[in-house]
């Protein structure tokens, strides 16, 4: 269980990377006389900024200026050249409303790092902080980690560790924690990883798939899984075509063993996961889930789902007497009041290769293009608002129903029409 994420600062949580090289620039600039580019700066990073210019400044003399040069360009800049980033910001609030705490490992100084924090009003939300001067052995040594760890009573198969840099990454993997890379903003330090990541972030928002899909991701739970719904299956066919008394009595334990094993996995109350198997008899078949995806502007049509807060494309199970078009176009109407046509057929996924939540059901999922030829905004009884959002700025998801990584792919396709559709 995941509940604690540690990220790294610059170019991770915040993009003070230019900021940094800026300030680095105009020092060296003025006391050795030397016009270094990003690329010479970042292959000085591991120290904290003191240690940099202790280490590369040739007129030794002019160190203790030096330094209190840097912090100075570093303050006086920073409200022109350093904005907070919505995303990331939104990503921290819905982390904190998730119940999970929040820690900073950066090789930045304490003194930077805490300018920054104040700045970006980001103080309410770190638990915890380890910055390179409270080390002996900066990234890409574990230490900072495992001192977070201690300081915040976690074990290492409880966090997820984010960074952008290469040191960040092979820190994370020495440690032996989930570790990601950040690539969410334009200046990062490392594009290419000689250590390899166990997975990288474009946008702030995959973070939270990765979170509230964790259990699923565990292979061994995403097998129990698997095997459950593969002998409720099993029961269900039985029931809907043995004639023999006691085989039907086999398969009603086999299905109520099923419920409680579909419970433990799912988290579900057990009357729940019940209705749910109950309601279905017959050869058993996966759910078809269809969602209609919309863009206007490029900026894609998601409604607010009154269930859990969360935003989601229009959609919804398919209905008998309907064509998956039909769905799309009535799901449209019904949860955001907007009239559509269907225009083409993006993908079709199988919902346990996604990162998805566990549930009692196995569901292919349809994402249908459509374009509005009418209407207006309206919620309707399953959603309380409804939007248009940019790919750069997309709000807390239902995970149930999409993941931030569906959404990207979703907006590939109108950034390439020619793309053909999809499919597990």
């Amino acid at each position: 269980m995941i509940r604690t994420v540690l990220f790294d600062f610059d170019g991770t949580l915040a993009d003070t990377l230019p900021l940094s090289l800026h300030a680095f620039r105009l020092v060296f600039q003025t006391y050795d006389k030397r016009s270094l580019t990003d690329h010479d700066i970042m292959s000085m990073f591991g120290p904290t900024e003191d240690g940099i210019l202790a280490a590369n400044l040739r007129h030794k003399g002019f160190l203790p200026q030096a330094i209190e040069a840097y912090y100075e360009h570093y303050r006086r800049w920073h409200p022109s050249r350093v904005r907070s980033s919505g995303p990331v910001m939104n990503l921290l609030r819905e982390l904190k409303a998730r119940g999970l705490s929040i820690g900073v490992l950066t090789g930045k100084s304490r003194r930077s790092y805490d300018i920054s924090v104040r700045h970006l009003g980001l103080d309410s939300y770190i638990d915890a902080s380890v910055t390179g001067d409270d080390v002996q052995q900066p990234k890409p040594h574990p230490e900072g980690i495992y001192q977070l760890l201690q300081t915040m009573g976690l074990a290492p198969n409880e966090i997820v560790w984010v960074g952008d840099s290469e040191a960040d990454i092979a820190a994370g993997r020495r440690a032996g924690v989930l570790t990601f890379a950040a690539q969410w903003f334009g200046t990062v330090q490392t594009r290419q990883f000689e250590t390899q990541p166990n997975g990288m972030f474009r946008q702030p928002q995959e973070l939270l798939d990765v979170i509230s899909s964790q259990g699923a991701d565990s292979s061994a739970d995403r097998r129990w899984l698997d095997w459950t719904l593969r002998i409720q299956a099993i029961a269900q066919t039985g029931l809907a075509y043995g004639a023999d008394i006691y085989d039907r009595e086999r398969y009603e334990e086999l299905r109520d063993i099923c419920v409680a094993m579909m419970a433990e996995q799912t988290g579900a109350e057990k009357p729940a996961v019940e209705l749910a198997f109950a309601r279905d008899s017959g050869y058993a078949t996966p759910k078809v889930d269809i969602r209609g995806v919309v863009f206007q502007h490029n900026r894609v049509l998601l409604v607010k789902e009154k269930s859990d807060g969360c935003w989601a494309l229009p959609g919804g199970w398919a209905d008998v007497g309907l064509s998956p078009a039909e769905v799309a176009v009535k799901e449209i109407k019904e949860e955001s009041g907007y009239d559509a046509e269907a225009v083409r057929l993006l993908a079709v996924l199988d919902k346990r290769l996604h990162r998805h939540p566990p549930e009692p059901h196995h569901v292919y999922k349809i994402f249908i293009q459509c374009r509005l030829s009418g209407g207006t905004a309206s919620s309707g009884i399953e959603t309380e608002d409804v939007r248009f959002f940019p790919e750069d700025d997309l709000p807390a998801l239902s995970v149930q129903r999409n993941t931030a990584a569906q959404l990207h792919m979703l907006f590939q396709y109108n950034r390439r029409p020619e793309q053909p559709a999809l499919f597990d």
